[in-house]
């Protein structure tokens, strides 16, 4: 009777028992399996987002310590200028792209001004008193213009030297424009902006690296700017008329039309002496005639016959 009663509980005893370690080593991996699963997701975030960063953050801001001093050297053989500032011609020559803290822009926004100002009082001082104020202030225009300042960064190519990252498409622009544009003298072609930016750029560097001295300013950025055949193209087109002027021009260069050159030939008679005077060769039979005339013009101020 006891022996009946025994082996029944004694194997439901032992059957209750091994359930409940089975139901608890359950529980323990599955508690195993989530803090597993949730330490690799927090490492899996933390590695994406490292990545991330790693791709879509901004570079450092500029440091003149970190800036190619190939390319300081460069842009200061261009200016023939020495900056006491490097940080200012570093921030001159890096665009937006490149750092969200420095660019170019407000330097930009000073040379612009700057420069403006540095010409106007360059022509009005310049020598020229045959110059009226209407000539001077297209003069000034011309010198500072987007095709002008555009022309010169082209011309020494000013845009390679800057700072940027993905510029892909601006870069293009601007190859485009130093291969086609620049060839034919500027043309009618539309400029990117930017070139004529990067100009003004370092204008307003130095304009601070000399202290706000205008004279300074200009005496740098005078030969980049100033052709002397402007003044002697805009001092052709002055109210003074020559009576019995002839005009006859001939083709210096042949070949296609952006290549040929043109030389103008000013011809007058004073007391039946003829005086001839032949202009510099240009790109435009009109800038040929007035560079001619403007020689014309000067002569016969210095020798007292206008």
């Amino acid at each position: 009777m006891n022996q009946h009663f025994t082996q029944p509980d004694g194997g439901r005893s032992a059957f209750v028992g091994k359930t409940d370690t089975s139901g608890l080593e359950a529980a323990v991996t599955t508690v195993l399996l989530a803090f597993t699963l949730h330490v690799f997701w927090r490492c899996f975030r933390s590695f994406c987002g490292l990545v991330k960063r790693l791709f879509t953050s901004s570079p450092p801001p500029c440091s003149a310590t970190k800036m190619d001093p190939s390319v300081i050297a460069a842009v200061e053989k261009i200016l023939n200028y020495k900056f006491k500032n490097k940080r200012l011609l570093e921030e001159a020559m890096t665009h937006a792209s490149f750092s969200r803290k420095v660019s170019y822009e407000r330097l930009e926004f000073l040379g612009d001004a700057a420069l403006g100002l540095a010409v106007a009082t360059h022509f009005l001082s310049s020598g020229h008193p045959e110059l009226t104020p209407g000539q001077l202030t297209k003069l000034r225009k011309e010198c500072v213009s987007n095709k002008k300042l555009a022309s010169v960064a082209a011309e020494h190519r000013l845009y390679w030297f800057l700072r940027r990252t993905n510029t892909h498409r601006l870069d293009q622009d601007v190859r485009k424009y130093e291969e086609e544009a620049v060839k034919r003298e500027g043309g009618d072609n539309k400029c990117p902006k930017i070139l004529a930016d990067i100009v003004e750029s370092l204008a307003g560097a130095v304009y601070l690296d000399v202290n706000s001295d205008l004279a300074k300013l200009w005496e740098i950025f005078e030969a980049l700017l100033v052709d002397e055949s402007m003044v002697r193209e805009e001092g052709a087109n002055s109210e003074t008329e020559i009576d019995g002027a002839q005009n006859e021009f001939v083709v210096k260069d042949g070949g296609p039309p952006h290549e040929r050159k043109f030389v103008s030939l000013v011809k007058i008679e004073i007391e039946d002496d003829p005086i001839c005077m032949e202009g510099d060769e240009k790109s435009k039979v009109k800038a040929a005639h007035n560079s001619a005339a403007y020689r014309m013009i000067r002569y016969l101020h210095e020798s007292g016959n206008l």
